[in-house]
């Protein structure tokens, strides 16, 4: 009893304690300008440590508030009031009554006639899926490009070849006000914008035309980055004009123009460039150019493979020297229901280059061969391409949307191979020497139509899509190979002379029709249907010289043949989606059957393959707050195997490293199960994102290699393999220690597991890295801003066929630093990168990489339109380009010839009128 009674006695005194550490607010709400109270304004507490809002109110007809029973802590106190600017400031409440007394409101129009509001707490914002950043809150050098820009948001990095990376993903498209300005690549696109032409930045998992417009997913997104510029930068007209030289060399020149006027946008450019594959920066690639190949696939390996400029224009290994130019046409009309966008792009690129492979090739019982290759080479390609858009808004309700894109491509190729193979004790196995030479013609015409339509009744749609793709492709070439080959008590030689010839036509045609209907409140059916039809005329033709008359003369027809290759698939599938305030999710499966059909012209046989394909899938989404999200997504996908996988004709390119064709592949079915989850604390800058993503592939198309010891020769085939998978997580937790100070941490683990088979034994390869990143940077506008970054990655790769473990460490430092001196209008900007490997069994001759470019401005006018650039690349002379990989039974290492130091002279002219 005595004990009930002492629990009782300090359960009241806690309710005691707790009830005094509650107090309230009081205050009153006036206009300093008119002197009168003001009623109906909103008061807002926030609480500092999370963001939440605690509670809210409105004021009085006397403009007075009282806030009570506030638990003691830190909050945020926010007034606003629609004409008034807005009120924030930071409280301490305890048990003592809190007095605020008069709080002084002032009209924006009154504020806005003395001072320039700088608003913190808007600099990035979440909206749903979006995080938009407020481009004037990250400060940046007079005239900076968008590039500039980008480099200070929280969560966004771009490398030295323009390819940018968005909370973890790598960035699919870049959109000007929402629409295709040149395109929407990023690897290709923003030439000429500046970052003081852009009012904010949005980045978001953009969805397919058809999840936009009918609410339910698809599946299919894509990062992508929306460029909103202010609207007085669309009246008017900006540009530039840069011309650069080392005086020796390397040259670097570029005339950039836009215009806008009302609903029209005209926009050119020219460049003449030797320092870089593309003669545009990122930030001015974004209105001058395009590229159709952006994608993803899965590796051979179980790995994923992520590219937005699959464009040999755009970047490469070697000495470029390229001629791009481009015209950009766009026009809305009628209250915009008429949209025209027009694009022609022009380039012309030639390379030189060396590179140098080292491979050690596992072999069962602890053997292993090493092999060396270099590779000389001097290629030249030219291409014009033309793209044509229009958009129809019929009505409120309907839409017509239609693309039409045609280019031609011509290009030439030489390369030259020598290299060695050699066993673990340093024998010669075999030399090689190979030249290979070709000449091709690509010619390309793609379509799409697209028509949608809402009915009355809510939820209701209906949406037509068709593509359809003429490819045309010749190329003749060369082939002379002479391989030695050292066997046990004498040597063989292998000459090899060949005239080859290719073409390829190749049509294809993809209709889809898909329904929406409302069933009840929140609840939404999709009904589906697809066809696609694909046909490919491909003929390969092989020719060896003629000892009599030296001509190529002999058609050789183990290496010949013509295939008529046809796929015809028919796919239906429904959607169920449940769309509530805190809560939506959708389930679904598709089902199709896909018909192969396989014509030998030459040996007059035919084959026919048969698919089911199965495409399950169901995502969740919760959002317990607005700027806290939660998703889970499952897809079940079929991929069935390629026309050279099948076809069984040898490829001797390469005459140590023979790939044929396996009739009886069967299709592959992948799982794959994403997680997803993002919370952004706003008063705090503080965010956190974490994405997951597991792939299992059963049946995956892989290739055995049978390795000859005695001569150095691989054959490959592919075959099907279960057990394959892919795991990767990208996590990110980043705050602001004070105002405009950011530091950043992360951390990925990936892991996978790839089966094949040598010399007939199963190979299980283990592929596991762990990746850890800190990083810090301030974006204000004081004269020093910098970027600093640093990751370390340990990556172990493991095959059961042989012992040998490759393990090393790889580091990433990598910072910037920008000095703006803007009484005397000078900049510097100094950005370093490197690469540093650990030494290993598998690499013991590690090199690093490093390279630090230094840039210097001085502006020569008062509007610093006219400036003086000396920029450094390579300062201390150590770039090298360096690929490591390690999969399945192969390590190998690839140096390329790079660009290194040079100093380049510039001047530039910024014109614009707004």
């Amino acid at each position: 009893m005595k004990s009930k009674t002492i629990l009782i006695f300090f359960l009241f005194l806690a309710i005691q304690k707790s009830y005094s550490q509650s107090g309230e607010i009081s205050g009153k709400i006036k206009d300093t300008l008119n002197k009168i109270s003001l009623a109906n304004a909103t008061i807002s507490l926030v609480r500092v440590s999370d963001s939440l809002l605690v509670k809210f109110i409105r004021t009085n007809a006397d403009g007075s508030f009282k806030l009570s029973n506030i638990i003691a802590g830190k909050y945020f106190l926010m007034i606003s009031n629609h004409t008034y600017a807005d009120y924030v400031d930071k409280i301490i409440v305890d048990e003592k009554p809190l007095l605020l007394g008069i709080i002084p409101l002032i009209t924006k129009a009154k504020l806005l006639e003395e001072v320039v509001v700088k608003q913190k707490i808007a600099a990035i914002r979440i909206k749903g899926d979006t995080t938009e950043y407020k481009a004037d809150s990250f400060k940046v050098a007079a005239n900076a490009s968008v590039q500039d820009l980008l480099k200070k948001l929280p969560g966004i990095t771009v490398n030295s070849r323009g390819e940018i990376t968005a909370q973890g993903q790598t960035v699919k498209k870049v959109l000007v006000d929402g629409e295709e300005f040149f395109s929407d690549d990023p690897a290709v696109v923003t030439q000429g914008l500046r970052a003081d032409a852009i009012d904010k930045l949005q980045v978001f998992d953009k969805k397919s035309d058809q999840a936009t417009f009918t609410g339910i997913d698809d599946g299919e997104k894509n990062k992508t980055i929306n460029l909103q510029m202010k609207e007085d930068k669309k009246k008017g007209y900006f540009g530039k004009v840069e011309v650069g030289s080392d005086f020796d060399k390397y040259r670097s020149s570029k005339v950039l123009a836009n215009i806008f006027k009302a609903k029209k946008k005209l926009a050119a450019y020219i460049t003449n460039d030797n320092t870089r594959f593309d003669g545009l920066d990122w930030e001015e690639r974004k209105n001058y150019s395009e590229d159709l190949s952006s994608s993803m696939e899965m590796n051979e390996d179980g790995g994923m493979m992520f590219w937005s400029n699959g464009d040999d224009f755009s970047w490469g290994e070697g000495f470029p020297a390229n001629t791009t130019a481009g015209l950009h046409y766009s026009q809305k009309w009628k209250e915009d229901k008429h949209n025209i966008s027009n694009t022609y792009q022009y380039n012309n690129l030639g390379v030189i280059g060396e590179t140098v492979t080292n491979t050690k090739t596992l072999l069962n019982d602890s053997a292993y061969t090493t092999g060396y290759e270099k590779k000389l080479f001097d290629n030249t390609r030219n291409r014009n391409r033309l793209r044509t858009s229009y958009e129809w808004t019929i009505d409120s309700n309907s839409s017509l949307k239609t693309l039409i894109t045609g280019s031609i491509i011509n290009s030439k190729g030489n390369s030259n191979y020598l290299g060695n193979s050699a066993d673990l004790t340093n024998n010669l196995i075999n030399e090689t020497e190979r030249s290979l030479s070709s000449n091709e013609r690509d010619q390309t015409f793609i379509g799409n139509i697209l028509w949608r339509k809402k009915f009355r009744k809510k939820g209701r749609t209906v949406l037509i899509n068709a593509d359809f793709n003429f490819n045309n492709k010749n190329n003749k070439g060369f082939l002379f190979s002479k391989n030695t080959f050292y066997k046990p008590g004498f040597t063989q030689i292998e000459l090899i002379d060949q005239y080859k010839i290719n073409n390829e036509d190749k049509f294809s045609v993809v209709s889809k029709i898909v329904y929406t209907e409302p069933l009840w409140k929140n609840v939404f059916l999709e009904l589906n249907y697809k066809f696609e039809n694909n046909k490919n005329n491909a003929e390969r033709i092989t020719f060896a010289k003629n000892g009599l008359s030296s001509e190529y003369a002999d058609f050789i027809d183990s290496l010949s043949n013509h295939f008529i290759f046809n796929n015809a698939a028919n796919t239906a599938g429904f959607n169920v989606k449940y769309q509530g305030k805190k809560i939506n999710f959708s389930v679904g499966s598709g089902i199709g059957a896909i018909n192969y059909h396989l014509d030998d012209i030459e040996k007059l046989s035919n084959r026919t393959l048969h698919f089911t394909n199965y495409l399950p899938s169901a995502t969740i989404g919760f959002t317990p707050k607005k700027q806290t999200r939660l998703n889970l997504s499952y897809n079940g996908k079929t991929k069935n195997p390629s026309l050279n996988q099948i076809q069984p004709i040898v490829d001797n390119t390469n005459t140590l490293n023979i790939t044929t064709g396996n009739p009886n592949l069967q299709q592959e079915f992948s799982h794959n199960i994403g997680l997803n989850f993002s919370k952004y604390q706003v008063l705090k800058s503080k965010s956190i994102y974490l994405s997951a993503n597991l792939n299992v592939t059963n049946n995956a198309i892989v290739s055995q290699n049978i390795y000859d010891k005695t001569t150095g020769k691989n054959i490959n085939q592919y075959v099907n393999v279960n057990g394959n998978y892919m795991f990767y997580m990208w996590s990110h937790y980043s705050f602001e220690l004070f105002e405009s100070f950011n530091l950043n941490f992360g951390f990925s683990p990936n892991a996978s597991r790839h089966i094949n088979f040598v010399n007939g034994i199963k190979n299980i390869n283990d592929n596991n890295s762990y990746r850890f990143s800190i990083g810090t940077g301030y974006w204000g506008d004081k004269w020093l801003n910098y970027n600093i970054d640093f990751s370390a990655n340990y990556i172990s790769s493991k095959s059961t066929i042989n012992p040998i473990e490759t393990k090393y460490w790889e580091y990433n430092p990598r910072g910037s630093v920008e000095m703006k001196f803007k009484k005397i209008k000078c900049y510097f900007e100094l950005e370093s990168n490197a690469t540093i490997y650990q030494k290993s069994n598998s690499f013991a001759n590690a090199t690093n990489e490093f390279i630090t470019n230094l840039t210097f401005k001085k502006s020569l006018d008062k509007a610093e339109n006219w400036q003086l650039k000396l920029y450094f690349n390579d300062l201390f002379n150590t770039n090298v380009d360096i690929n490591r990989n390690t999969t399945s039974n192969f390590i190998s290492q690839t140096t390329n010839q790079a660009i290194k130091r040079f100093a380049l002279f510039s001047i530039i002219y910024n014109f614009s009128k707004k």
